[in-house]
């Protein structure tokens, strides 16, 4: 079935439909001529043991490392227990046409929570090696961020140790497998909480297809929270991802190494993936990407009822060189705010703040489609702005139906033009993009308590085609 005739909303109801990514029902699968039964696991880290055999909630595994050693079928599915934390990196296995492997939840709280961090909440972590100077062993890899208390602050990754001189500056050697942080005392007496944030995606999925991940909070990486090359047939639906990014890495033809991280990256040669209906917030690069370096296709990805808050960048889309291809690729239905005003904005060689980020985009690009979504900027600083197009291929980009609000300062920047809200209009007519879209103050009911609802009165309550609320929430009087 091509998932390319459905609309966004009308997309999410065929889905839960027909069950795809919305819980583990047991389901027949084929074996060799026979019909068996799929399974489901269960994982607790409260109350699991890895030598259990995981088919219950009264008898769980315990950790991710079994659950990445599980012999796993397509149909099968691996609950985590909600309430629980983890910390490692999840690699999934793939499923196939008749049936995904899914990753979800089970129980009742909080989403369960994969940590890509390891935990030096305790003073017998640290130990003090010159004048404020505090260093804490065994770390495996580069660190991307330091969390503490849950996000209330966060550190300042540098470039060199001669840079560790001020308050929560941090620098990750390498060579001793030693991360060191400037602090006047023990960090772990000042903070609650100390999550080093390992720059290894969360979950892994190179080379992966017909794969869910439901219901799941992501969060503490220095690279991706999901994140992989040559995927396809993924679903991620109904998750969390934040404070992800601030690692170090090398790119292809580069001499300099570079911060990167995003929510959910799709990296070369995907097709037929979904993200629905997720929450992102303070990540170091975008919520949403997909991207490539070298020839590849990438086709038929949607990106559907997400909100997106305090991210560098919402959605950034690009692909290179000319000859790789990208098309089928839908932004559509989702909240974004305030882009650039995040952890990471501060920190950054090259702060940005853009909801949209179409960087330099060679490939023969066809179908990109932006519609029903709020973009919405509520502080303007010289570098921020809701649109940037970096190189013209706007002839295969399809804009409309969206609600456009940043009250200061350039809002749309084509290559060679910008434009503010006030010149929306002008925008318009020079474009010919966003023909039924406005701009307009959405309404939020209250965007401090982070309830991004559009009043009952909002102007985006009939802004799609199908006379639907524009945005990733129904108007309050709607939900109620």
């Amino acid at each position: 079935m091509n998932l390319s005739v459905f609309g966004s909303k009308a997309l999410t109801l065929w889905l839960v439909a027909i069950g795809i990514g919305v819980c583990c029902m047991p389901a027949a699968r084929a074996n060799a001529g026979e019909e068996t039964r799929a399974v489901t696991y269960y994982i607790s880290s409260s109350t699991g043991n890895d030598s259990n055999d995981g088919k219950s909630p009264e008898s769980p595994w315990k950790t991710i490392g079994r659950v990445n050693t599980a012999q796993l079928k397509p149909g099968d599915c691996v609950l985590f227990r909600r309430g629980d934390v983890w910390r490692g990196q999840l690699i999934p296995v793939s499923g196939d046409p008749s049936g995904s492997v899914t990753y979800s939840a089970y129980g009742k709280g909080a989403k369960p929570r994969l940590c890509g961090s390891v935990d030096r909440s305790y003073k017998a972590d640290w130990h003090s090696t010159a004048d404020n100077i505090w260093e804490t062993g065994s770390i495996p890899c580069d660190v991307g961020n330091i969390i503490f208390d849950e996000g209330k602050t966060v550190g300042i990754k540098v470039w060199n140790r001669a840079d560790v001189n001020g308050p929560d500056k941090f620098w990750y050697d390498k060579s001793g497998s030693v991360l060191m942080i400037y602090s006047e005392d023990n960090p772990a007496k000042k903070h609650r909480s100390i999550e080093v944030a390992l720059t290894k995606n969360i979950i892994d999925e190179s080379n992966r297809h017909h794969v869910t991940y439901q219901d799941l909070d992501l969060r503490y990486s220095g690279a991706h929270g999901i994140g992989g090359g040559n995927t396809s047939h993924i679903i991620v639906k109904n998750c969390d991802l934040s404070f992800i990014g601030g690692g170090f890495l090398l790119l292809p033809g580069y001499s300099n190494l570079v911060r990167y991280g995003n929510g959910v990256e799709f990296w070369q040669n995907a097709h037929d993936n979904l993200v629905d209906g997720c929450r992102f917030w303070e990540i170091y690069d975008t919520a949403l990407s997909n991207q490539g370096f070298e020839k590849n296709t990438q086709t038929n990805i949607r990106y559907i009822n997400n909100i997106i808050w305090d991210c560098e960048f919402a959605f950034e889309c690009w692909d290179r060189p000319e000859d790789s291809v990208m098309e089928n690729i839908y932004f559509e239905n989702n909240t974004c705010i305030n882009s650039g005003s995040g952890w990471s904005h501060t920190q950054r060689p090259d702060p940005g703040g853009r909801h949209l980020l179409f960087y330099e985009n060679p490939s023969k690009s066809r179908s990109v489609y932006i519609r029903n979504n709020i973009f919405y900027q509520q502080i303007h600083h010289d570098s921020e702005w809701c649109f940037v197009l970096c190189n013209d291929w706007s002839a295969n980009l399809i804009v409309d139906h969206n609600c456009w609000y940043q009250p200061s300062g350039p809002m749309i920047v084509w290559p060679s033009n910008k434009w503010t809200m006030a010149e929306f209009a002008n925008y318009q007519a020079k474009t010919g993009k966003d023909a039924h879209s406005i701009a307009s103050d959405p309404l939020f009911v209250d965007i401090d308590k982070h309830d991004f609802r559009p009043a009952a009165n909002s102007p985006v309550r009939h802004l799609t085609a199908e006379k639907s609320y524009a945005g990733a929430l129904p108007c309050a009087e709607e939900s109620k």
